[in-house]
């Protein structure tokens, strides 16, 4: 049996959207662009989860637009306003480039979003974090007096850390002048409440697989009002969105946004075996340290970021496989070894001794398929793992 520590990679699908799956591809497959009967049953299905989507994050279902994942969503949402705030004349007009702020804890989609903001004349700016992986108020507003800023994009949650962002306090700092605020709430959706109105953003951005729909569906919620370009013109989605919809894909993110209410709740539950693993970890291996917040306030409960010391993580995680324990650590590449964790190198302070910290981080993130046994299977095997590892 393999025990599954990896749920902020991808979550295990839930009966909910199996279900609801099964009802759509055994027997209304048609295309919901479609006049006949089979289209428009299609239709429904969409719609259905359109809403479904919507009352979980508290929004309206004309704001909802369904895309291939979190990482198309970030694209569609950065992109597709900055360029409609260009085309709308509403950037700085005095001929500096506008300015758009993300955080140095952004997932590698945000960070290429905001690599094309830069190939169309914006200047992209880093905000910095505090060594607890959160990102002050006070930054913000610092960065927005110091520059006149348009649009700024910050994850809810970090996928590496677990970490939880102000973003209401945020928000009300970007409302008060006019900024744009995007929030990737892909990590935050099923771990924390998550509301666009109390949150006051403007764009959020989410994906299915992460909360127990399928691979390949996601979506964009816009605030009424806001403005986005698309990123490929077609009629589908509003005319924001091009291209047949994924009927499957968004009714199964649909279904799973019903069974979120379940998930919260599973919450204590899950943060006990987190807590617990990491209570072990130090009492095993006291050279273990903990990355990101522990203020249980500032973080989900369900990931534990911990780096072992002289011990690289793509090894270890790799020893632990071959037990059966499926875990994360950094990026890979296309060579095949690991990059140092990018969120952890961001809390850091640079130094070589901060840089073999982050190779030397690996992610444990739990999710309501996990029990007791998976945590005493981690701490039966991971100790001898880490000297092994250690030693080569």
């Amino acid at each position: 049996m393999t025990v599954y520590l990896d749920y902020n990679a991808t979550s295990p699908l839930c009966d909910a959207a199996r279900d609801a799956v099964y009802a759509v591809v055994d027997g209304d497959a048609g295309n919901p662009s479609s006049l006949h009967l089979p289209g428009q049953r299609a239709r429904r299905h969409l719609d259905a989860a359109r809403r479904r989507v919507a009352t979980a994050l508290g929004g309206s279902p004309g704001e909802v637009t369904f895309t291939s994942g979190a990482s198309e969503a970030n694209h569609l949402g950065l992109r597709g306003h900055a360029h409609y705030l260009q085309r709308a004349g509403s950037v700085r007009d005095d001929g500096a480039p506008p300015v758009a702020l993300i955080s140095a804890l952004e997932h590698p989609s945000m960070v290429a979003a905001s690599d094309c903001l830069s190939a169309l004349g914006w200047r992209v700016v880093e905000l910095s974090v505090g060594s607890d992986g959160r990102i002050r108020p006070e930054t913000v507003t610092a960065a927005l007096e110091r520059d006149q800023v348009s649009l700024i994009a910050l994850l809810a949650v970090n996928n590496e850390l677990g970490v939880c962002q102000p973003i209401a306090q945020i928000a009300a700092l970007t409302r008060a002048r006019g900024v744009t605020l995007l929030c990737d709430a892909t990590q935050a959706l099923g771990r924390i409440t998550v509301n666009v109105k109390a949150w006051g953003v403007d764009l959020l951005t989410l994906s299915g697989h992460k909360i127990g729909g399928l691979a390949g569906s996601g979506a964009l919620w816009v605030r009424a009002g806001v403005g986005c370009d698309p990123l490929f013109a077609g009629h589908q989605e509003q005319g924001l969105r091009a291209g047949t919809e994924n009927v499957a894909g968004a009714v199964a993110l649909g279904a799973a946004c019903t069974a979120l209410e379940g998930r919260l709740a599973d919450g204590d539950r899950i943060r006990d075996l987190r807590d617990r693993l990491w209570q072990g970890i130090g009492a095993l291996l006291p050279n273990a340290l903990r990355n990101g917040s522990e203020e249980a306030a500032h973080e989900t409960g369900q990931t534990l970021n911990v780096s072992f010391a002289g011990v690289e993580a793509a090894t270890l995680v790799m020893a632990l496989d071959l037990e059966g324990i499926a875990v994360s650590a950094g990026a890979a590449c296309s060579s095949g070894t690991l990059e140092p964790a990018r969120a952890v190198l961001a809390i850091g302070d640079g130094s070589a001794a901060w840089l073999g910290r982050a190779r030397s981080a690996v992610r444990f993130s739990f999710g309501p398929g996990n029990s007791d046994a998976d945590v005493e299977r981690v701490l039966a095997v991971l100790p001898a793992l880490v000297e092994r590892c250690h030693a080569r």
